[in-house]
């Protein structure tokens, strides 16, 4: 067997391939062979059909799948002796693979079209500056954030009086006419949480009434949601039109989440082990608690920004006439000649960012192991059932819940690739220069919306 490669322009090349009998005469024989011991055919016994008849049936096929499979193993072979970088796969050349005769060829050679992925050389002590959104906290958003906490953390409560974020538990009983119930009319009892009511006289109404009290309206009035409706009187949606939708709903009882007090009590359930002793620092654990959920917006951003910024600092050159051939070859039916070149920008980025991020990884070692896995997979596992105010968890149950997610080929992967997309992160901020520039949640969305809307039009 012999390759050679041979280079064309713009980063294509050609890989020739000799291929002589004795290279593959022995697999074809090992195949058939295998083939002939599985053989069953009229007149003969299992395994024991004369080899001209089986080379009749099947040599002309197992010659060709065993040559493909030794041209696979020898050209990657062949790639990595000689430390050939390739972007896609190689692309057989169809009008020399059409002129071969299967039948009466000993000797063969194959061409393969290749696309050569260009060399990155990425400087990270060059200073590169990229943009870094970081998101403040408001002091109204922690106000809002710690309200909902105490009303979490709060005791249920029935008074007699209801207030506006209160639920009223009660019956609904059809009316025939106003001031009338229907005689033998549609009962039922349920919830009514009176902040969801749409109407909002009846609303008013609602606050202040008290257990045993009754008021009348029209349910499709006040909820404006005909689902809603059906479940609160027990009934299909589409039974709705059987029933008046004036009804009387009579007060059975009050529910209201007493919010938990600001004290050392909420301060070591919210936060066990922290240390917080006083309101300060509870705002200040909130505030960060926050702050880490909306960077995770800003991460996002700041790592489309590095993107942006390396690709155009590398400024690979692609075989782009090889990558738009191999694209088409390898989604078939999916590009039309003029889809392929209004999307081929885009594709050209995630390949030259591939090539980066590979760069990157190999360049400074970035490795997600077994133990780091099992780290945040058992950090994820317990925080899950803090949730539900299950604080410790033996070890035991987080090993067995660990591995039953390992256990998962495509979720273990998914933990991988998202530990290695972190370190990738961290390299990043550790790296390049930061342009910090401070938003509220609120402004960064407008902002990073606008931004879109104007690239969207740009391109």
């Amino acid at each position: 067997m012999n390759i050679v490669l041979e280079n064309k322009d713009n980063r294509q090349a050609l890989l020739k391939i000799e291929l002589k009998k004795e290279d593959y005469t022995e697999k074809v024989s090992n195949e058939l062979k295998k083939l002939q011991r599985k053989a069953q055919m009229p007149g003969f016994r299992p395994g024991k059909v004369p080899m001209g008849i089986v080379n009749k049936m099947y040599g002309k096929t197992v010659k060709a799948d065993e040559i493909n499979k030794i041209l696979i193993d020898e050209i990657y072979n062949y790639l990595k002796e000689k430390e050939i970088e390739i972007l896609g796969n190689p692309l057989p050349d169809q009008e020399a693979a059409e002129s071969i005769d299967w039948d009466s060829q000993s000797d063969f050679n194959f061409i393969y079209e290749i696309g050569l992925a260009p060399q990155v050389n990425i400087d990270f002590s060059s200073n590169i500056e990229v943009e870094f959104p970081k998101i403040v906290v408001e002091d109204q958003t922690v106000d809002s954030y710690i309200n909902d906490i105490c009303r979490r953390q709060g005791t249920l409560i029935n008074p007699e009086a209801a207030e506006p974020d209160d639920v009223l538990f009660g019956e609904f009983a059809e009316l025939a006419q106003p001031d009338t119930l229907k005689p033998g009319g549609h009962t039922h009892k349920a919830r009514l949480l009176i902040e969801y009511v749409s109407d909002d006289n009846l609303r008013q109404k609602l606050i202040g009434i008290t257990v045993g009290q009754h008021i009348d309206f029209n349910l499709i009035d006040a909820i404006k949601n005909e689902a809603e409706v059906a479940s609160m009187l027990g009934i299909k949606k589409e039974e709705l039109g059987n029933y008046n939708p004036d009804f009387r709903f009579t007060i059975e009882k009050i529910s209201r989440i007493e919010p938990a007090n600001l004290d050392q009590a909420l301060y070591d359930k919210v936060f066990p082990n922290a240390g917080i002793t006083d309101e300060e620092e509870f705002r200040k654990a909130v505030a960060n608690q926050i702050s880490l959920k909306y960077q995770v917006d800003g991460d996002k951003h700041f790592r489309n920004e590095v993107m942006k910024t390396l690709i155009k600092r590398a400024s690979l050159e692609l075989p782009e006439t090889f990558l738009k051939k191999w694209i088409v070859a390898s989604n078939k039916g999916e590009y039309t000649p003029e889809r392929i070149e209004q999307e081929f920008p885009k594709l050209a980025d995630s390949f030259r960012w591939q090539l980066i991020e590979n760069h990157l990884v190999k360049t400074y070692n970035i490795q997600v192991n077994e133990e780091e896995v099992n780290g945040h997979l058992a950090e994820y596992i317990r925080n899950q059932f803090r949730q539900y105010g299950q604080q410790e968890l033996e070890q035991p149950v987080v090993d067995n819940f660990v591995q039953r997610i390992k256990n998962n080929k495509e979720e273990l992967k998914k933990v991988y690739d998202n530990l290695a997309d972190q370190k990738l992160m961290t390299l990043f901020k550790e790296k390049l220069k930061l342009k910090v520039v401070e938003f509220s949640f609120d402004d960064f969305v407008k902002f990073v919306t606008e931004k879109y809307q104007a690239e969207q039009v740009s391109e």
